[in-house]
């Protein structure tokens, strides 16, 4: 039975790679959802060759967008940044020197003159419209919002560095690993817990607390099982793990630029700290249409979409990824199926074909890794270790995936 749910990871096996930084996991959810865009059929205004497509993001999920639907339409790709950030790599990016080199891959080689980069600030649904920050306005005939999350460093980047500048930034943060002997990484969700991995295994001399303010690390949705291997791996490693601790004093650890500082929790206890790093904190990039689609806004900040992925009530305008409001985890794979969905939908569209209901994934997949040689793997009721971890995500954290994914060579 986990032999054909490893069929989940095939395309990634064939690059020795699984999961990022913030893990894979697919489940099923089922809800009602209302329906923006009337009809699965369009009568077609234009073929998609004419069809002027501006996708507003180029992360994961738009990226994958752009790359597919490139040579099928005007394509319009906008990015803050000059290059996609593989941020699934990060952790390693923030241990091992010159690896953050292999995880900017530049837009131009990819998409020439059909990248534009700037900041959207404003979206005009009845001209059909996008405005940079520069002032310049891209008209469009579909729009596609795909601007994902944004969140602390090392496991994001803002959303206008440059290719020089996030290597500034991460060979800086090497740097600090390096020289400090005690490591305190606050959060256990994946990122911590495999920063936490990758430092202690690689740094072995040094001293690797995590802190989380739960019993649960990782992810509240995989299996107990799955939360002991991973629970006994950073073990192994000698990470030690202080769970069900808040940290009371973040302001001042900010204060001091996370250096040189004693960490404090609710319940009373005190780590010294010669670095402090955080790994907590994720949130919706909303800035590109948060004055504009205000309105079409959950909670949490991100885009009420109907089952085709429509913004709801906005015509000829889509979401796909972490801006989504699908009940879905938000993961790198997720929003790489997203963006292969709405390339054939879009197509489909512009065809006069029926466009398909959006379908969340079956299944339970998780893979987590802690440190270079292990980790651990959920496939619905199947939980294996650091052999499978190891095999499947291997040392590359999905880095030469992506470079294949933008028609790029990885540098060596």
């Amino acid at each position: 039975m986990w032999a054909s749910k490893l069929k989940t990871f095939t395309p990634y096996l064939s690059f020795g790679v699984v999961a990022t930084g913030t893990s894979y996991l697919v489940f099923r959810t089922i809800r009602k959802v209302n329906v923006a865009h009337a009809s699965a059929v369009h009568t077609p205004v234009k073929t998609f060759a004419e069809t002027r497509v501006v996708v507003v993001g180029g992360g994961y999920a738009g990226m994958n967008l752009a790359q597919k639907i490139k040579k099928n339409c005007q394509l319009t790709l906008i990015d803050a940044r000059d290059s996609f950030h593989h941020n699934m790599g990060a952790q390693r990016s923030a241990s091992e020197p010159g690896y953050i080199k292999k995880c900017l891959i530049p837009f131009e080689p990819t998409f020439g003159d059909k990248f534009k980069r700037g900041k959207v600030v404003g979206i005009n649904v009845q001209q059909q419209t996008v405005t940079l920050a520069s002032g310049e306005t891209i008209p469009y005939d579909d729009l596609v919002i795909a601007t994902g999350t944004t969140g602390k460093f090392p496991s994001k980047l803002p959303v206008d560095t440059s290719a020089s500048e996030a290597i500034a930034r991460y060979e800086d943060m090497v740097a600090k690993v390096q020289k400090a002997q005690d490591i305190v990484l606050i959060g256990g969700g994946a990122v911590g817990v495999e920063l936490s991995g990758d430092i202690k295994e690689d740094y072995k001399e040094k001293e690797v607390t995590l802190i989380h303010p739960r019993e649960i690390i990782v992810n509240d949705r995989v299996s107990e099982s799955f939360q002991n291997t991973v629970k006994e791996r950073l073990k192994t490693l000698g990470v030690k793990t202080m769970l069900g601790e808040r940290v009371t004093n973040l302001p001042e650890i900010r204060e001091k630029g996370y250096l040189n500082v004693t960490v404090k929790t609710d319940k009373g206890s005190e780590k010294k700290a010669d670095l402090v790093i955080e790994c907590t904190g994720l949130k919706v990039n909303s800035e590109a249409y948060k004055d504009s689609f205000g309105d079409k806004m959950d909670e949490l900040g991100r885009l009420k979409v109907d089952e085709y992925l429509g913004v709801e009530g906005v015509p000829n305008v889509y979401a796909i990824g972490d801006c989504t409001s699908t009940p879905e985890i938000k993961l790198a794979r997720l929003a790489e199926a997203q963006s292969t969905y709405m390339s054939k939908n879009l197509q489909a569209k512009h065809e006069g074909k029926e466009m398909t209901v959006y379908k969340m994934e079956e299944g339970k997949s998780f893979i987590i890794s802690a440190g270079r040689s292990g980790g651990a793997v959920q496939m619905g009721n199947w939980v294996f270790g650091d052999w499978l971890s190891r095999t499947i995500k291997g040392n590359s954290v999905f880095t030469p995936m992506q470079w294949k994914a933008m028609g790029q060579e990885m540098p060596k």
